[in-house]
């Protein structure tokens, strides 16, 4: 665990332009979430041409939609690189966390992050791969706006970004990021086999009530409404299922039944995959009930999943995969967009098509 941002940089986040609406009293936000960019050298596939094909892929999706939507802020939503790979140096790591920094830096838009299961997954055997590592490597980009953790808390880039009105005299949104950690470890930080992926850990919970009383406080005693993004979605998503026959058109198979998102909670999008999070641990979503302020939540983690629920009155959004070092049949991510002096934003799905003939899988 470790506060605030990198001290090994000069870099210092007050002296940013703060996240402001526009005048016409929007915010754009572009969530690219399953990068999960590796360098093609470290790829031995037979055929070299594949890895390089699937590189050029990744970043032409982040270039697209840079381009395509000209965001306020873009967020990284995990696995941004895919850690597990044994042939990762920290040069490497390095080139590929640049590498998908580039399309962002050269336009000068602001960047946040949040990590996912695989960001930092061969850290047992390569220290190196930390991910108070990697958040540096971020950093050293000027308009970052993450910070390795705003309090002493479990996991690393957990932070609380606000977005003023345009005129600046106060915080109309507030964006968490909050790291959802790997998987289930024991006390000598080794995966527990079979355990299952990480959650929400209390101090997490906690430091997010904090901070949501915090800027009620400084709001006149009315919530600032939030939006959350984490790699891992909450257990919850599976209170939206129901069971269907194996016939039907939206079954999926899951653990001996078969289930398909119940349509009474469904907003837009689709389920393709059954969700995968947390085998336990409910506490998350039960704070933000409890807290009152957060109005959606949006995950990655699920690559084919592009539904948009409500749960509570809390909306649970899951965003398209964007990398193609990993599986998935569309690749792309999801445009934001709050509105000044509101609790209402629109969201939409946006795909890329490709440009060589790599296969999609």
């Amino acid at each position: 665990m470790a506060k605030g941002l990198p001290t090994s940089l000069s870099y210092i986040k007050n002296t940013q332009k703060p996240l402001k609406f526009h005048e016409d009293g929007t915010f754009k936000i572009l969530h690219l979430t399953d990068i999960h960019e590796v360098d093609p050298e470290m790829d031995d596939d037979e055929n070299p041409q594949i890895p390089v094909k699937k590189s050029l892929e990744t970043i032409h999706v982040i270039e697209t939609l840079v381009e395509r939507t000209q965001p306020d802020l873009v967020v990284f939503g995990g696995d941004n690189i895919s850690g597990f790979w044994e042939e990762f140096t920290y040069d490497y790591m390095y080139k590929t966390i640049k590498k998908i920094i580039a399309p962002i830096e050269k336009r000068n838009i602001p960047l946040a992050i949040c990590f996912g299961n695989h960001d930092s997954e061969g850290e047992e055997t390569h220290p190196f791969k930390r991910r108070e590592n990697q958040i540096c490597i971020y950093a050293e980009y000027d308009n970052f706006r993450s910070s390795m953790n705003d309090e002493d808390i479990t996991g690393c880039a957990n932070c609380s970004i606000p977005v003023y009105s345009a005129d600046g005299k106060k915080i109309s949104w507030n964006i968490f990021c909050v790291d959802s950690n790997d998987y289930i470890r024991d006390e000598n930080h080794r995966m527990v086999k079979g355990a299952g992926y990480g959650y929400i850990h209390p101090d997490q919970i906690e430091w997010y009530e904090k901070k949501s009383a915090e800027l009620k406080a400084q709001n006149g005693g009315e919530h600032v409404p939030a939006i959350l993004f984490q790699h891992i979605p909450v257990l919850q998503e599976f209170d939206m299922m129901k069971d269907v026959p194996e016939t039907d058109e939206n079954s999926i198979e899951y653990r001996g039944r078969h289930i398909a998102l119940d349509e009474k909670y469904v907003l837009d999008g689709v389920m393709r995959e059954n969700p995968c999070p947390p085998k336990e641990h409910r506490e998350q979503f039960e704070s933000w009930k409890k807290t009152g302020n957060l109005v959606a939540a949006f995950f990655g983690h699920d690559h084919t999943n592009t539904f948009v629920t409500e749960l509570d009155g809390i909306k649970l959004i899951q965003s398209l995969g964007a990398g193609y070092h990993t599986y998935g049949l569309e690749r792309g991510g999801r445009l934001i967009t709050l509105k000044e002096n509101s609790k209402d934003f629109d969201t939409e799905t946006l795909s890329v098509e490709k440009i060589t003939d790599i296969p999609v899988g």
